[in-house]
């Protein structure tokens, strides 16, 4: 029986999420076997390759993936695809990086920021014109331009509203936008390609600033393709003929070489190299979140490493296959659209990452073709990874196996050892007594580091024993490593002292690095392997030396970002008594760390033990009416900051609240503020029953001490105070 090609195993599942004929052919021109829908469950999820070109919330398509199997998209890759969280992203890095993130318009989130947009139409109009989009809207849906404030007022769905762009540059006096490309193959390491080429979508109406006349002219101000083909003047090209880049469709290239023609070389590869930056900052601004995500999907599966670390050294065949587990399982094509000013200037539109690979004409065959075929090589996927990846879990249990075995055969040893007169009881029997450190082992070795480093703290041993008493190996090693460090920072530092007692140290970083240092040795092999496959892109990160932005900055970015994420996670995650700081913050304790600091501290899982001085509970004052006003604005949807609360808007209470982001059950101040309304509704109905029955019986008896009675018979007969009082003190009060 004659065996089948390799290459023909390779398995691409093209089903009912596969939408395009483009994609299909793509697989069949790398000899890759597309397995359709018609074909079983176990042959569908055994295939090496899975596309999917529909949205689907849940992460249970990610889960099932295995390590040799692949996925075109990344989780948390939305963030970055979703209009608000994209500019809420970007808005972040603008305040540390204002000058190179100043490649988006000003957005403003609706209705979150209502207020503060409310404020730039002064009289209801403006003189600036504003774009709304909603959130999750693709192919140009529910887009239109505004100039005045009641067109957002009464939107039923979260939207952007962004400054209009009023200097686009024209081709043949309409406007375009480019649609990019942009392969994302891993993000941890993180490395990006940009496709050379791409597709220049033209507007079929000539461009006009716009006014009261043409702000409703979608084909003038907007250049979506599915809403200019519908316009009996977009010019369209037989998808049989050639590309002639004369339609209302054209590629990149035919642009770049018009832009040399009419602003110079220099100018449009300036242009191309901010493009390609543009694309960089906008995927680093939600990083970590991509790689939390990521991990918390697939975790980390290194069976290579583990069999290394056991010994067993393995033939160079099995170490190819093992060291494919460590790719990445993932993989996505962005489409980037961007804008361009009069100036040259790129600026960022909206990030798309299900993109349309429909070929209707023959421009769009030529792009996208290549773009998917070499997106797929790149994946570099293997037939026998599948048959590789069993083999070596079979091996890593049977190791397992193996390792626990040993250890009982050690344990048993040690036990004969040392009670050699029980050597014929069954091994069951046998058990290994516990190894108990030593305190005085741990105030020997602390004395000693002490003596060296910092002898001014040898008398209080004694007391620093007594505090953390059971923990003396934990302390010990934790004074070890706080002036091990200090000492290897100062040996390691090189610092020279001048005459008059000054010393100047040299910088440990080099703005300058060279790649090696930048590109780990074992992700330089994937990069040679990716660049030679990937002939028509351009890598873009790690970054090379031509592009407008250096290394060093990415890597700030890089590193500002994931502090904002820890913060921001710890925020969200750690208890509110470790976020506050006492008194003595200021000052550093015995381990550098700042604040309290309890036994538990540096163990897994934070502080285990309960705090040596319980902390006074703080009371707190119940609300007043201005907080309760603000819970009610934030009930119906508007912000803090919105008093403008009318009749009017509070008839938008339902649409609001029945948002599908916005749920009623799940508002936490839905029920509060419908308590306190009913709480404020009782007490007004009761203090007028209360005035009723006093301006009776002042009639009645005509009293002088009216006014002291009243307000006492107020202040009881408030529903949420019950106070028992005898008849004859209280005489005046109503009868149950």
């Amino acid at each position: 029986m004659i065996k089948p090609n390799n290459s023909h195993e390779v398995t691409f599942l093209a089903g009912e999420e596969c939408l395009y004929s483009v994609v299909k052919r793509s697989a069949l021109s790398l000899g890759w076997k597309i397995i359709g829908e018609e074909a079983s469950d176990k042959v569908k999820r055994d295939c090496h390759v899975i596309w999917v070109d529909k949205s689907f919330a849940n992460d249970k398509r990610f889960v099932s993936i295995q390590p040799w199997q692949r996925i075109n998209h990344f989780p948390g890759m939305t963030n970055i695809c979703r209009k608000v969280r994209l500019a809420q992203s970007l808005e972040l890095m603008k305040k540390k990086f204002p000058r190179e993130y100043s490649f988006f318009p000003t957005t403003y989130v609706l209705p979150l920021h209502l207020a503060a947009f409310r404020s730039l139409f002064p009289n209801g109009q403006s003189m600036s014109t504003f774009i709304i989009k909603p959130d999750g809207s693709a192919q140009g849906k529910g887009i239109f331009l505004t100039k005045r404030i009641e067109d957002v007022e009464n939107l039923s769905t979260m939207c952007v509203a962004q400054q209009y762009i009023r200097n686009p540059l024209l081709i043949e006096k309409k406007k375009f936008d480019l649609r990019i490309y942009v392969l994302v193959t891993s993000c941890c390491p993180l490395r990006i390609y940009l496709f050379r080429d791409g597709l220049v979508r033209m507007c079929t109406e000539e461009y006009k600033h716009p006014n009261d006349e043409n702000i409703r002219q979608k084909c003038m101000h907007l250049t979506n393709y599915s809403i200019n083909k519908r316009s009996d003047k977009y010019q369209r090209e037989e998808k049989e003929s050639a590309p002639s880049n004369t339609g209302n469709k054209r590629t990149i290239s035919w642009l770049l070489d018009w832009l040399k023609q009419e602003r110079g070389e220099a100018a449009a590869n300036e242009l191309w190299d901010k493009i390609g930056d543009i694309c960089v900052m906008t995927i680093l601004s939600i990083l970590p979140t991509l790689r939390r995500e990521y991990d918390s999907v697939f975790g980390i599966t290194k069976l290579q490493t583990q069999e290394q670390q056991s010994g067993n050294s393995s033939s160079s065949g099995s170490n190819d296959n093992n060291s494919s587990f460590e790719k990445s399982r993932c993989f996505e094509v962005l489409g980037v659209d961007i804008m361009i000013d009069t100036k040259l200037n790129p600026i960022l539109i909206e990030v798309n990452h299900l993109p349309s690979w429909g070929t209707d004409s023959s421009i769009d065959e030529f792009i996208k073709s290549r773009v998917i075929a070499q997106a797929l090589s790149a994946i570099n996927v293997k037939s026998h990874e599948k048959r590789a990846y069993e083999r070596a879990r079979r091996k890593q249990s049977r190791l397992r196996l193996r390792k626990r075995r040993q250890a009982v055969d050690d344990l048993d040893r040690d036990d004969n050892d040392e009670f050699p007169s029980v050597q014929n009881e069954p091994p069951a029997t046998k058990k290994r007594q516990p190894e108990l450190f030593d305190s005085n082992s741990a105030e020997r070795k602390i004395r000693s580091i002490y003596e060296k480093f910092a002898p001014e703290k040898l008398p209080h041993v004694k007391d620093l024993l007594t505090k953390y008493r059971g923990y003396e190996e934990w302390l010990a090693m934790k004074v070890e490593e706080k002036y091990t460090q200090v000492n290897d920072g100062l040996s390691g530092s090189c610092s020279c002292s001048d005459e008059d007692g000054e010393s100047t140290t040299t910088d440990e970083d080099d703005e300058e690095d060279d790649d090696d240092d930048l590109i780990e040795e074992s992700e330089r092999a994937i990069l040679l392997e990716e660049d030679r496959i990937l002939e028509d892109y351009d890598r873009i990160y790690p970054p090379r030396d031509n592009g407008c932005i250096s290394r060093s900055r990415y890597k700030e970015m890089e590193r500002y970002v994931t502090e904002m994420d820890e913060e921001r996670l710890r925020r969200l995650t750690c208890p509110l008594h470790e976020m506050r700081s006492n008194n003595n913050s200021h000052l550093e304790n015995e381990f550098g760390v700042r604040g309290n600091l309890n036994r538990g501290d540096g163990w897994i899982g934070g502080n285990i033990h309960v705090r040596q001085h319980k902390q006074e509970t703080k009371v707190f004052a119940p609300p007043t009416k201005q907080q309760i006003e603000f819970a009610s604005r934030l009930c119906l949807g508007f912000s803090v900051e919105d008093t403008e609360v009318t009749t009017r808007s509070v008839k938008r209470k339902s649409r609001l609240l029945h948002h599908n982001l916005i749920d009623e059950e799940d508002n936490p101040f839905y029920h509060l503020t419908d308590r306190v309304r009913q709480t404020r509704e009782i007490s007004k109905q009761t203090r007028g029953r209360a005035e009723r029955r006093l301006s009776c019986r002042s009639g009645m008896k005509g009293t002088s001490s009216s006014l002291r009675h009243q307000n006492l018979d107020l202040a009881l007969e408030v529903p949420t105070v019950k106070i028992k009082a005898r008849r004859n003190t209280l005489a005046f009060l109503p009868k149950r």
